[in-house]
């Protein structure tokens, strides 16, 4: 009995291999490329070639080691497509005993595609299954009844790039497709996943079709994208001179009708810096969206850009226009009364720079700023406003070099700041600081003006008039308000008030009065009636005199 075992065993084991062996000798595969090679090129209107085929009885397919899908002549010369292998499920029964090609699936294995945008705006492959690479007009009208149940891509290589050429790429690896129940006349589901440079993930899943047969770019959709550690810099989104950087997360909802494509989600973002020379955000921010896009005119609206952080948040709005390698932009920013305490984490990331050490505790911020022209290359130009803050960590009143000595000024750490007002105008250039208004208890007002240069160095000069300054002693005050006086007629814009000059940086400022300036302008008057001076200002305490009568003429 054992012996009839083993052979049944080993017949069963054998004739699926006999029965798959034979059926490859009747049945020459390479019959069936003709006519892949030819749907294929109809549906995408794109010459399509492929290597030689097998057939596989196992897997229920036919496999082509090559497959080329030529680029429209009017983008180049090279392919648009191409890939290691080709896997076509097909009906295994029509195709032995019928010769019948019924397709169940295709299976893409590491792909290389390369997809690009020329300068006005029209993709290479807004022509796909449009017609044009088929005079065969009975043909192309059968091809939306001929739907296949599973596409995939598996491994593949996209580069995505704006031309003349782009210098940095979107580069999108290990990309994986699946698109169900395709059909070039209805909408099917799909989902896409990618790696990006530095680490990021990418995944997008959702509906799309039927395709758009005058313009594939414009076909509808209604898709979910995530992604995850996104350096948008590595990965080819943001040119590094824009001096944007962060390390983000993104959850959106996109959805296109064909016409126009609408998108709104929310940008978990660390690291954050949004203004060239600004520092890394110390904090975690989100950065909320709503965004409106029209495909024809390839411009679009930003409803909201709210950038956030806790309660707190400051918003953008206005209109962009993709303009071949450089999108430019016309926003607003606006910022109502915003508590100062929740923007500590966002000042660094847009630039705003206190001296070391230091920090802005209480108060409001409000502004309004026009920002236009392009990542590179912007105009920033606006107002701020802050009101009843605090500037911790830092003496400034044992910095000002002249007052300190001369009037006995002093703040301690922690100097008050009533209000702070400017006009101000950022370039790549640097900024410039016009009308600027503050009081400061300790100081008195302020006016003046100033710049900092793109490797942020300070050049301003400020009037301080300290006639009811609280950080200054009587003596001191005596004094400032005496010289001022006494030379207000020939400079009355420093009328009670003092020359200050801040140089340095925001970070380590030089800050000098200029008392020197006040004592050379007011030298006639001291040689007339110096002594009086001294004696009833104090100034002579200050360089050791004796009191003496107001009619005694001064050593010269």
């Amino acid at each position: 009995m054992k012996k009839p075992v083993k052979i049944g065993l080993a017949a069963a084991i054998a004739l699926p291999i006999l029965a798959a062996a034979a059926i490859r000798i009747f049945v020459d595969a390479n019959t069936f490329r003709p006519i892949i090679e030819s749907r294929l090129t109809a549906a995408l209107s794109r010459k399509v070639t492929l290597g030689a085929l097998s057939l596989s009885v196992m897997t229920g397919s036919l496999v082509a080691n090559d497959l080329a899908i030529a680029e429209d002549p009017k983008f180049g010369q090279a392919p648009f497509f191409t890939a290691k292998r080709l896997r076509i499920g097909v009906q295994m029964k029509p195709l032995i005993f019928n010769r019948q090609l019924i397709v169940r699936s295709f299976e893409v294995d590491a792909p290389q595609i390369h997809l690009f945008r020329v300068e006005d705006g029209t993709w290479n492959f807004s022509t796909l299954s449009h017609g044009a690479g088929s005079q065969n007009t009975t043909q192309r009208a059968t091809l939306p009844n001929f739907p296949v149940g599973l596409i995939t891509i598996k491994d593949g290589n996209a580069r995505i790039e704006t031309l003349p050429l782009q210098r940095n790429p979107q580069v999108y690896e290990h990309l994986d497709v699946k698109l169900e129940h395709f059909s070039l006349a209805e909408a099917f589901p799909f989902t896409v996943s990618a790696s990006l440079p530095g680490d990021g993930k990418v995944g997008v899943s959702g509906t799309v079709g039927p395709i758009n047969p005058q313009d594939a770019a414009s076909t509808i959709f209604d898709a979910q994208l995530t992604i995850e550690h996104l350096d948008p810099v590595v990965a080819g989104y943001v040119d590094p001179a824009a001096g944007i950087s962060m390390i983000a997360g993104l959850d959106a909802h996109i959805v296109s009708d064909g016409m126009n494509v609408t998108s709104d989600g929310k940008v978990h973002a660390e690291h954050l810096i949004l203004l060239k020379g600004g520092k890394a955000a110390p904090h975690p921010l989100d950065i909320n969206y709503q965004v409106g896009h029209s495909l024809k005119d390839n411009s679009g609206k930003v409803s909201d850009l709210a950038l956030q952080t806790g309660a707190v948040a400051i918003h953008i709005k206005g209109t962009y226009q993709l303009a071949a390698n450089e999108p430019v932009f016309d926003l607003k920013l606006l910022a109502q009364s915003v508590p100062i305490d929740g923007l500590q984490a966002l000042m660094p990331a847009v630039g705003v720079k206190l001296p070391n050490g230091a920090v802005l505790k209480g108060g409001t911020l409000s502004a309004h700023f026009v920002i236009k022209g392009s990542a590179k290359d912007s105009v920033i130009v606006g107002s701020y406003k802050i009101k009843n803050t605090q500037l911790v960590g830092y003496n400034l009143g044992s910095k000002i070099v002249g007052i300190a000595a001369l009037g006995g000024i002093k703040t301690g750490d922690t100097t008050a700041i009533e209000i702070s007002r400017a006009d101000m105008r950022i370039t790549k250039s640097g900024s410039e600081t016009t009308n600027i208004y503050s009081v400061l208890p300790a100081l008195g007002e302020s006016t003046g003006s100033g710049t900092v240069s793109s490797s942020g160095a300070l050049n301003f000069h400020v009037i301080s008039k300290i006639t009811s300054a609280k950080g200054l002693n009587k003596v001191g005050v005596n004094i400032l308000t005496k010289l001022n006086s006494t030379s207000a007629a020939a400079k009355p814009s420093t009328a009670n008030g003092i020359p200050i000059n801040i140089t340095g940086t925001a970070e380590n400022p030089v800050i000098t009065a200029d008392v020197n300036g006040l004592l050379k302008g007011n030298a006639a008057t001291l040689r007339s009636k110096g002594t009086g001076i001294l004696n009833k200002t104090g100034l002579s305490k200050l360089f050791g005199k004796k009191k003496q009568s107001s009619s005694t003429t001064p050593t010269k």
